[in-house]
């Protein structure tokens, strides 16, 4: 049975697949708060760790751009 691990971190959640594309051990969602798909990661990370040090990155970015833009 595939289930998913979610983290939230600024209004944002993090949901990770334990599988990934190519070598990787985890795919991530992140979802806004509205629960709107914003990006899909298939090669998040080795670690649940990694994987969600990667979707706080990519959370940071997105709250970046979307204030200046």
């Amino acid at each position: 049975m595939m289930h998913s691990l979610q983290h939230g971190y600024k209004g944002y959640s993090i949901e990770l697949t334990p599988r990934g594309d190519y070598c990787a051990s985890f795919a991530a969602d992140i979802r806004d708060g509205s629960g709107r798909l914003v990006s899909h990661l298939g090669v998040a990370g080795d670690t649940e760790e990694r994987a969600v040090a990667r979707g706080r990155e990519l959370i940071d970015f997105e709250l970046d751009y979307g204030s200046s833009h």
